[in-house]
């Protein structure tokens, strides 16, 4: 992209909706009431190391591209840190939900086409072992979509460990998700088990929700061994290199999750911002190149606002599907599509948001099922702050008119607000508007109110909370110690406030 234009054209003005007018006068009087800079928080209380002592994974992955199949076999060290004496684990078994159309996130109506161009396709994995500490462990589903599995072990008392091996076969749809395989290209999000989040006493057990994220989990240390058919090339959470033996390993430090997308196709491009080595895949030379530049950008500007990035690796890689892009800790999946040379200004957005992301739900996590504000709002309002600062002003001020002005201008069905779980909204569409655009007006909003504005707010969040899990109530109550003010008030109006 030549010059500092600007990357989104100006839209025609509009008027705006009362009820937004009503919450930006309110913001408005409440910059002038509420005092300003007294007992700030420093910021650095957590370093961006991960810390000692996480649960362990040793992932081994064979992938057949005849059959469609990956053979799974970990080996995962549990400690019992919930606080609670523990007879069950719950394991994350995502590829379950596309074992049927009724159940599969890809068969929303406005997906399937896209998704399913061939019709639909099944996926599911079958288990072969599940062992604790040397003996065979019954297991059970525990939910409708058979995405939680429940194992039932000896009584683990808090501090104690043990030892969970387990193996299954998954069978990946022929699907364009990030779970499935679309022409070459083996898109495989959320496919390896994980254990769920335990919180107030229980393994959660939610289902997959076709719109947003349902993913929850607590970070932990990954250790990937994969085998590939040959000439196969992956792009993977962690930086994988081929050992002696023909397998492609690598390691990655405090993820919540790890994701793998393998293809013949893959052109690579390879560089460094600072001490972070970026890796881009796409089907093309130019293409793969263009992301990384953009990923470089993006990095170097997010470490610069919110501190540094968490993890040795970040790897881009383009996928076949009907999205912008997915976000996995070290790694963001992108919508082939915005590779097109007409498309390079989408493209650079979306691999900002999806950056954004490595900040916002990797390093702090946050409940992206009840609260999926808490990481897309910020990716939102964090990509508005890259083209700020890459662009300037008027950048800025086009790309917010777009993005979240027009979107608080909208006439959305029923009471959907930015803080409504998941399962409120019907449509992507409608989830897209409410809970970036409107979510990223709360992030601009505090931007004004607070004394050193939201990027410090959110530096010295991410520095409190790197690599732990914050819920709402816990963001309020850092927000208003940072703030030194009761911010509820202003949360409600613009997270629970129907307009």
């Amino acid at each position: 992209m030549a010059g500092k234009r600007c990357i989104i054209p100006v839209l025609p003005a509009v008027l705006r909706k009362a009820g937004a007018a009503l919450i930006i006068l309110a913001a408005a009087a409440a910059l002038l009431l509420w005092p300003r800079g007294a007992n700030l928080p420093d910021s650095g209380k957590a370093g961006r190391e991960a810390p000692q002592g996480l649960n362990d994974y040793q992932v081994t992955l064979r992938l057949n591209s005849e059959e469609n199949t990956l053979a799974v076999s970990e080996t995962i060290r549990f400690r019992n840190d919930t606080g609670d004496p523990l007879d069950s684990l719950m394991l994350r078994t995502w590829l379950n939900a596309f074992k049927t159309e009724d159940t599969s996130p890809a068969a929303l109506e406005e997906l399937y086409d896209a998704c399913y161009p061939d019709g639909f396709s099944s996926g599911g994995i079958t288990i072969y072992d599940v062992i604790w500490n040397g003996e065979r462990a019954d297991c059970a589903y525990a939910n409708g979509d058979e995405t939680a599995l429940r194992i039932a072990i000896p009584e683990l008392s808090p501090g104690e460990e043990g030892t969970l091996v387990f193996r299954c076969l998954a069978q990946i749809p022929n699907c364009a998700h990030r779970t499935g395989r679309a022409g070459n290209t083996f898109q495989l999000g959320n496919v390896i088990p994980l254990l769920s989040l335990y919180r107030e006493g229980a393994w959660r057990t939610d289902e997959y929700a076709p719109i947003g994220d349902s993913f929850l989990s607590d970070c932990a240390d990954f250790h990937i061994s994969a085998y590939l058919p040959e000439g196969y090339v992956p792009a993977c959470s962690a930086v994988l290199t081929r050992n002696g033996e023909g397998a492609w390993q690598g390691d990655v430090k405090g993820a919540r999750d790890v994701a793998l997308c393998a293809s013949p196709d893959y052109q690579q491009a390879v560089g460094r911002q600072g001490n972070t080595e970026v890796h881009s895949f796409a089907k093309t030379e130019a293409g793969a190149r263009r992301a990384l530049e953009y990923a470089q950008k993006a990095l170097e500007i997010y470490a610069s606002l919110y501190g540094a990035y968490p993890y040795p690796a970040l790897t881009i890689c383009s996928v076949d599907f009907p999205f912008g892009g997915m976000e996995y800790p070290g790694l963001c999946m992108i919508g082939e599509s915005n590779y097109l040379d007409s498309k390079a200004e989408t493209l650079e957005l979306t691999i900002a948001h999806e950056t954004a992301h490595q900040w916002f739900y990797a390093l702090v996590g946050s409940d992206q099922v009840n609260d999926p504000w808490q990481d897309e709002a910020m990716c939102e309002y964090a990509m508005l702050r890259y083209v700020q600062k890459r662009y300037g002003a008027g950048s800025f001020e086009n790309l917010k008119y777009y993005r979240v002005d027009a979107a608080l201008q909208e006439h959305l069905p029923g009471s959907l607000t930015p803080g409504s779980p998941i399962d409120y909204f019907g449509s992507l569409a409608d989830y897209s508007s409410v809970v970036y655009g409107r979510g990223a007006a709360l992030l601009l909003a505090l931007d004004e109110m607070l004394p050193r504005g939201a990027d410090d707010f959110l530096r010295a969040y991410a520095d409190e909370f790197a690599f732990a899990f914050v819920n709402r109530a816990q963001f309020e109550d850092f927000l208003n110690r940072y703030a030194d003010m009761d911010l509820r008030p202003l949360l409600l109006d613009y997270l629970d406030t129907a307009m």
